[in-house]
């Protein structure tokens, strides 16, 4: 097996694992931890204590926590005190338990209505012991047992933060809109924003800075490598190439045109040779290659457990090696020819998500220890303990595998539990129900292939985004250049003539338009709404010579108008 060291992991992961960390840094710190505001019991101060007070999986978990519940109700991953889920443990004298598990005084008791919300008023969080696991705590705003207060979040997960007295993801994995992802990402790797019901870091309604254009594919905001489209790297000249990694100079064809962006080499061996086309880590290994094949044994060893160790303090933390693999075949351009190169994926599918979990013993120490237990409830909650990943392309046909914007939620290019068939109540260009892949073909399935939500949960303002994004043969923005590429396009109204769009992302502005006379109209070279118009490719002499059907002087290049 082909394989290169790496000692680093990109910045997103090591940033948000490092910030996730907070708090643990020293060996004492993990004795002192509750994961979820847990506590440990009265008076305990040993080494070695440990509270996961709703995140656990066996007693361990919950061997210091207080109020009696040291045991683990695994159904519920919830630390309780006694009866059926407790082995039939009984309380204290003076105490009874309550049918959630918990032992509290008597004479204090929580009315309920049919949905399990409490009905009683309360003075102090005691008042709430025998409510239900979402309604401990006292709001004495309104004597109302809720989930939580801002300066109280012991019932809510590591990764949860108080949103209107509810416990609630501090970054969700579905969004409705940008204000859900408030709290997501680190200082200067922020995911902000709400893209195809994912946090991200950008999206349609919210758009990069500092010159970098939208990856809407994944809501990441990416250098420009070309002439502004992610994903593609065409050129016209060396300045559209300055954001690509490593090929930075335009190769344009001898007879003119659009060029592609290639690294300033001649030879392909001189690839990885001061010269790289992959971002770091990537970068530092370099196999040719002719088909994916060839790179079937290429991988790259990341030592999880010293970056884990370096960034957090933590001493007990151990090296461990995870593989990662560079599967792909990719053509990588140079001066004179094509070169290839393996490298980590091409598309979504060829990055696969890391499960921290394969290599926890080695990292953290035996699993189901303090140590271990701890960072992984903090660093990921309730949720699998896996760094989603997707494929960002930065050049041509590939990409490096990275962590999602929010690592806990996937981003990458996923159809999957679409339903085969679905309700058609309403069009695509209006919210409503979820609608099925089998309404208005091919639309409706072209949005779910890349926006699953969209068939599953409801058809909602996003939905209506996709179909402009994704749709080849319908829009929701008629003459409109918000999600156009840069060309001539005819007015719904063809009679109106055509309309040109720059193509920089979130423009929705007409940047110049083109009408035709009376009698005539602009035709679409292809079907649908996004179709090019037809543009002439001569004109009218100035002087009236030469005519050239509906091609008058000054309209080469432009939409070309036809009799009706």
């Amino acid at each position: 097996m082909t394989k290169a060291r790496l000692f680093t992991i990109p910045f997103t992961l090591v940033a948000l694992l490092l910030l996730m960390a907070q708090g643990c840094g020293s060996d004492d710190d993990l004795g002192d931890y509750g994961g979820g505001g847990g506590k440990k019991k009265d008076g305990g101060t040993g080494e070695d204590q440990i509270c996961l007070l709703n995140n656990c999986d066996i007693d361990r978990d919950c061997t210091d926590c207080d109020g009696e519940r040291t045991t683990c109700y695994q159904k519920e991953h919830r630390c309780v005190a006694c009866g059926p889920n407790a082995g039939n443990k009984s309380c204290k004298s003076g105490s009874y338990c309550t049918k959630y598990g918990d032992c509290v005084p008597n004479g204090v008791k929580c009315d309920e209505d049919a949905a399990g919300v409490p009905t009683i008023s309360c003075k102090n969080t005691a008042d709430c012991g025998a409510c239900g696991p979402n309604f401990r705590v006292c709001d004495p705003g309104t004597n109302k047992c809720v989930g939580c207060l801002p300066d109280n979040t012991t019932n809510c997960q590591s990764t949860d933060t108080c949103k209107n007295n509810t416990c609630a993801p501090k970054c969700p994995k579905e969004c409705n809109q940008d204000d859900d992802c408030g709290e997501c990402g680190v200082p200067g790797k922020e995911a902000h924003a709400c893209n195809k019901h994912v946090c991200a870091q950008c999206s349609p309604t919210k758009p990069c800075a500092n010159g970098e254009i939208c990856d809407l594919e994944h809501g990441t905001c990416v250098k420009p490598c070309g002439l502004g489209r992610p994903g593609k790297s065409n050129c016209t000249e060396d300045g559209n190439c300055g954001g690509c990694e490593g090929t930075t100079k335009c190769k344009v064809p001898v007879n003119g045109g659009e060029g592609v962006c290639a690294a300033p080499v001649n030879g392909c061996s001189d690839i990885g040779k001061g010269i790289v086309v992959l971002p770091d880590p990537f970068s530092r290994y370099t196999n040719a290659c002719s088909t994916d094949t060839d790179c079937s044994n290429v991988s790259a060893d990341l030592n999880v457990g010293k970056i884990l160790r370096d960034i957090t303090g933590l001493n007990i933390i151990k090296d461990g090696n995870l593989s990662y693999g560079m599967h792909a075949c990719a053509s990588v351009e140079v001066l004179d020819k094509s070169c290839g190169v393996c490298v980590p994926c091409k598309q979504d599918t060829d990055c696969q998500d890391i499960d921290v979990t394969k290599a926890a013993g080695d990292i953290f120490g035996p699993l189901g220890s303090v140590a271990s237990k701890i960072l992984l409830d903090k660093a990921f909650g309730p949720n699998d303990h896996k760094i989603h990943m997707f494929c960002q392309k930065v050049a041509g046909d590939y990409g490096a595998c990275l962590p999602c914007p929010n690592m806990l939620a996937r981003c990458a290019q996923t159809n999957e539990n679409v339903p085969e068939r679905g309700s058609c109540n309403h069009k695509v260009c209006e919210t409503g129900d979820a609608l099925g892949v089998n309404c208005e073909l091919p639309c409706v399935a072209e949005v779910c292939a890349k926006d699953p939500y969209c068939c599953i949960k409801e058809w909602d303002y996003q939905c209506k985004v996709d179909v402009d994004l994704y749709c080849k043969n319908r829009t929701c923005e008629p003459d409109n250049c918000i999600y156009r590429e840069a060309g001539w396009y005819c007015f719904e109204e063809q009679a109106k003539g055509g309309y040109r769009c720059s193509g920089e992302p979130g423009v929705e502005q007409v940047a110049e338009g083109h009408q035709c006379s009376l009698n005539q109209e602009c035709r679409r070279d292809g079907d649908g709404p996004k179709a090019p118009a037809i543009l002439c490719t001569s004109e009218t002499n100035a002087d009236g010579s030469n005519p050239v059907p509906g091609c008058p002087f000054g309209s080469k290049g432009k939409p070309k108008c036809f009799n009706k």
